[in-house]
């Protein structure tokens, strides 16, 4: 038996230990910000990164503020409140500050066009905050945020395959996302990406909302190694999918994924700010606990930072 017939009968196995396990999960978690408001802004103004370092906090759902190699930004930021149509908030949490307060931040990163990835309401007031600001989302979606207020030339229409030079020798790699599936429009251009952030030494993959595909793995395998990945672990299924949710990986296939491409460290994802789409994280932890043993996961706190060091030869 190869390697990779061994791993699918140690999962099919495990699966079977998981399933009274999974079916005990208590999903009305609690939260609760570590750092918010004056306290975490003065964090990410005031915190010094080393050379060869990278520092990033997690603001919720897929949203990471990232700050080293001189510059600051942000995947997927939310700093509104999401609401139903009868005016009912769906978020779990209140955001951590409003987009008016955030200073300092010079790229925002954006993963596809759903509120809780690309919502107006928080780029606008970011825009304000930040005179210079340059906002990176998949080239179809360019016209959202142009129509809604945003400076034309300050948005980056991204696409798959097509590195973004930032300053300070930072690099962008656009990498197509399937959210369930991959979703092009006339002109051939992916409306769902993840991106591959290269500063100072240091690779980091925030994955967007996605699957696990064979042409994921294949499209990352040119970066040989990557020290931190972003991953969603909110899964899909057919209650959800009957309230019109398009949903990502679950936390076995996140964990298998982690695996595949050789990420140093993982942070799952997409799994707390909406009411109704929701997972409890430690049943990433423990597919990565029994399953992958010795590979870094990080649970984080909201308004948590971590670090990163570059492994240089």
């Amino acid at each position: 038996m190869d390697e990779k017939s061994r791993l699918y009968a140690a999962l099919f196995a495990f699966q079977h230990g998981m399933q009274m396990y999974e079916t005990e999960v208590n999903l009305n978690m609690k939260y609760a910000w570590y750092k918010k408001g004056t306290e975490l802004l003065n964090d990410l103004k005031e915190t010094v990164v080393p050379e060869h370092m990278m520092a990033f906090w997690y603001i919720g759902q897929m949203g990471m503020a990232v700050k080293g190699a001189g510059i600051t930004l942000c995947f997927d930021p939310v700093l509104n409140d999401l609401c139903s149509p009868d005016g009912t908030s769906r978020r779990n949490y209140e955001p951590p500050f409003s987009g008016e307060e955030w200073t300092g931040l010079d790229y925002v990163i954006c993963s596809h066009n759903h509120a809780d990835h690309i919502n107006l309401k928080t780029l606008l007031p970011l825009q304000q905050a930040n005179p210079s600001l340059q906002f990176i989302v998949p080239a179809p979606e360019k016209e959202v945020l142009t129509d809604g207020g945003i400076r034309p030339e300050a948005v980056i229409g991204a696409k798959a395959g097509e590195v973004i030079f930032l300053k300070n020798g930072v690099s962008v790699h656009p990498v197509a996302a399937a959210h369930e599936t991959y979703v092009t429009d006339e002109n051939g251009d992916q409306k769902n990406l993840g991106y591959v952030l290269e500063a100072d030494g240091i690779t980091m993959y925030h994955a967007g909302d996605t699957m696990v595909t064979d042409r994921l793995i294949r499209d990352l395998e040119p970066f040989s190694r990557i020290d931190l990945a972003c991953i969603p672990v909110n899964g899909v299924d057919t209650e959800r999918h009957g309230r019109g949710i398009i949903g990502n990986m679950d936390c076995r296939d996140a964990a298998y994924f982690a695996w595949r491409i050789g990420a140093d460290l993982t942070v799952p994802m997409h799994y707390d700010m909406v009411v109704g789409n929701g997972e409890d994280p430690l049943i990433f932890a423990r597919y990565m606990q029994e399953m992958y043993t010795g590979k870094k996961y990080r649970i984080m706190q909201l308004g948590e930072m971590g670090l990163v060091r570059a492994r240089l030869l």
